[in-house]
Formats: structure tokens, sequence, C-alpha cells
């Protein structure tokens, strides 16, 4: 039966999910170019149930793994003005798709350079060798050239983001680990009036950029702060609870565990890159470019490199700052000469 059937009435129907069904079983029996022309025409038109199937196309073909698939579903999201489709187009494919689909598209980049932009640096994620393909080369030095923001970001992983838990991306949704949240507490010891001697310094404004999309998305609150201590100190329980910190004012239980570089960065990318509770997040390539920003600034805003001379440590607490849903994060990092302390939290709720 031609697809196209499937635009007429669209507009009207109270319910696509026949249609959305349809779609589905067309990527499977490999009619990707009748999926791509039906496409070109519900975007004919604007409507809540045209948009529905519209994405449903995008994902039947960036998740069938293919080449005409894959080549269908660039063009598709090369025309795309929604920027977090885009985003989205990218994940899939580098999620679904071989390599061996990929690669040989890369020669269209200056049609689709925002799409390609992602792709790479989804594909890094995914692919830890990909930095030496000539494809992905030439593309990060387009970005370059043209000072992208993803321009920042290497084609290798660092040793610190060995942990990063990718999401996994099918039809019927998406699943992914969440490394923050409210967890089991221990119950610290805490101490009411208790003030650690610090001047409070100026925040780096980067340093909340892996949560702001919780703000920004959906319901959350985040606090960001850095001081300078009187004497150096162990980055502990007393030591956060001591600062007057918003998000541990009043009653509950606090606890602090250290935390290596990696353990941190795998927090602040699930957070950028999945998003919050109504939130879907940036992505992968956009997630990880969010995720060095806020560690850079956590650590001390020179390089992310220093990341690995700094104390961390991740903290949680039963306060009434935090929802204690699913969305709670607290981070701190200590300089080496426990001196000069940042923090940052951010909690959310549905």
């Amino acid at each position: 039966m031609p697809l196209d059937e499937l635009s007429a009435g669209i507009d009207e129907a109270e319910d696509v999910s026949r249609r959305c069904a349809r779609v589905e079983r067309a990527a499977a029996e490999g009619r990707a170019g009748e999926l791509y022309a039906l496409a070109l025409t519900l975007r004919t038109g604007s409507s809540r149930q045209r948009d529905a199937v519209l994405l449903r196309i995008l994902q039947a073909l960036a998740l069938t793994p293919g080449a005409a698939h894959a080549a269908h579903a660039v063009r598709l999201a090369a025309t795309e003005e929604d920027e977090a489709r885009v985003r989205l187009a990218a994940a899939l494919l580098a999620s679904a798709q071989p390599l061996e689909h990929l690669l040989p598209l890369f020669d269209g980049y200056d049609q689709a350079p925002e799409l390609f932009a992602c792709l790479t640096h989804e594909l890094v994620l995914r692919h830890p060798d990909l930095g030496q393909e000539g494809a992905v080369r030439r593309v990060a030095a387009h970005l370059a050239d043209g000072n992208h923001p993803l321009a920042v970001l290497p084609l290798t992983l660092l040793d610190f983001e060995d942990g990063l838990d990718l999401p996994s991306y099918g039809l019927r949704g998406t699943s992914y680990a969440i490394p923050f949240g409210p967890g089991e507490r221990p119950g610290a010891l805490r101490r009411p009036g208790h003030r650690v001697p610090a001047v409070e310094l100026l925040a780096p404004g980067l340093l909340t950029a892996a949560v702001e999309n919780w703000a920004q998305d959906s319901n959350g609150r985040i606090e960001a702060r850095a001081f300078r201590l009187a004497v150096p100190a162990e980055l502990d329980a007393a030591l956060l609870d001591g600062l007057g910190l918003a998000c541990l004012a009043g009653e509950g239980e606090l606890a602090v565990r250290a935390a290596t570089p990696s353990e941190v960065m795998t927090v602040l990318f699930a957070a950028a890159a999945t998003g919050s509770a109504y939130g879907s997040g940036r992505g992968g390539a956009y997630g990880r470019l969010l995720a060095w920003q806020s560690m850079t600034a956590l650590a001390g805003g020179s390089r992310i490199e220093d990341a690995a001379d700094r104390t961390w440590a991740l903290f949680s607490a039963s306060t009434a700052w935090f929802h204690q849903v699913a969305w709670d994060l607290g981070v701190a990092a200590l300089d080496p000469g426990r001196l000069v302390l940042h923090v940052l939290a951010a909690t959310d709720t549905d």
C-alpha cells in the first residue's frame, strides 16, 4: 500500500498510532525512499499529528540499520529547523548505524554542518578510534575553522571519560542510567550554627553549564558557589556543612563521599546529556561539551586537565532544598592547596 496515503486526513485524526506503526513496518521492509517522500509531503502542512508522524519517520530511518536508511535520515535531518531534533537525529544515527553506512555521508557536511558536527562527537563517544578516520578529521577541521562550539572537544576521550553512560535508543523509548539522585544516606552528624572561616569568591559563569537545562526546561533550581578558605581543610561533610550553602540549610541528613574525576564526569555528562524531569537534555555531543565546561569551572576555570589534580566529592542531602525525587546532584572540588573550593548543587522534580 502506498505510504503517501498516510497523509490523508491526518490533521483531523485523533490518534496517529496506526500511522506510526505503518511507518515502522515500512522501515523494516526497506522502504526508506518512500518514507523520506512521505516526510516531505507531511511538511507541507503544520499540525501536532503531522509532527508526531514526522518524528517517527526520522526515528525509524535513523534506528533501522542500512545505508539507504542512514542516507535518508541524514537528508531529512539536514532540512530540520528544530535544533533539538537535529541533535536527536545525530544521537540516533550514532547509536544504531554501522560506521560503514555513516562515514561516506560525511562528504555532505556542507549541506548539514550542525548535524555532522553533532554526529561527529556522538560517534566519538561510541567509537574510541574514530579520530583516525579522514572523513571525521575533515569535519573537525571545518568546525575549528568556523569556531564552532564543539570544536574544543578532541576526537578522543580523556582518561576520566571512560565511564560515561550512553543512552540506548529504540522506537519504544530511550533508556539510560541516572548516576545521581537522593540515594542511601548514612546520616552524617551535623552541627547547627557551625561555620567555616572563608571568603566567598565569584563563581565561574560556566560552573552551572551541565545543569542549566534542568532550570530552562523543567522545575530545577541550582546553586553554584566558590570559596577561599582561611586555612587548608579536608573536603568532608564538616567543610560543606559550615559554608552556609542554601542547599544544606535547615534540618536534614548530609552524605559526602570522595569521588574520582571519572565519577564526577559521569554525573555531569548525564545531567547535561539526558536532562531532567521535563527536559530531554542536550544530547551526547553538547552534553559532553557542557560537562567539560562545568568540570573545568569546578577545577578552577583554567583547563579540563586540571581536574586530575583536584580533590572531588559527591554529596546529597535530605534538606528542604533538594526535591529528593530522582534529580538531586551535589559536586564539590578542592584545589591542591586545599584552600579554594567550588560547589555545584542542582535539584528538579516533576
